[in-house]
C-alpha cells in the first residue's frame, strides 16, 4: 500500500511518496496568521495535482486498480500548543477530499522538523486508528 508523507507550511505543502521517494510541492494562498489551512477550498486546489502526480499512472490504471493510501500529515507551522480539533478535522477532510476517499488510514500530527521514512512508518504503524 502506498505511503504519503505530507508537509504543510504556512501557504505552502509537500508530499512524498514514500515508496519510490518521489516529491512535490506546490502553494498557494491559503494560510492566515492564526490558521495553516484557513481557506479550505484553496488549500484542496494545492493539494489534489500534487496527489494526482504522485498516482502517475493512466486513467485506465486508475480506474482499474483503485489504489489506496496511508498518510501521514504533519503541520510544520503555526503549531505551538498542538492543532484544534477544528483545525485536524479541517486537514483531514482536505486531505480526504484530495485523495477521493481512497486512503486506508489517515493520521495528522505536528511537528517541528521533516520526518524520514523510518519515522513515518512507525508512526503510521503504532498509531490507533
Amino acid at each position: 500500500m502506498t505511503i504519503l508523507y505530507i508537509s504543510l507550511y504556512k501557504n505552502r505543502m509537500t508530499v512524498r511518496n514514500l515508496d519510490d521517494s518521489r516529491e512535490y510541492s506546490g502553494s498557494g494562498a491559503f494560510s492566515n496568521q492564526r490558521l495553516l489551512v484557513a481557506q479550505f477550498f484553496a488549500a484542496h486546489d494545492v493539494l489534489y495535482p500534487l496527489i494526482q502526480q504522485q498516482k502517475g499512472e493512466n486513467w485506465l490504471a486508475r480506474l482499474l486498480k483503485r489504489k489506496r493510501f496511508r498518510i501521514l500529515v504533519d503541520a510544520m507551522e503555526l503549531n505551538e500548543g498542538g492543532l484544534s480539533q477544528v483545525e485536524e478535522r479541517a486537514i483531514m477532510e482536505m486531505v480526504a477530499s484530495a485523495v477521493s476517499m481512497r486512503y486506508r488510514q489517515l493520521e495528522v500530527r505536528c511537528s517541528s522538523h521533516v520526518r524520514n521514512d523510518v519515522e513515518v512508518r512507525a508512526l503510521l504503524a503504532n498509531s490507533t486508528s
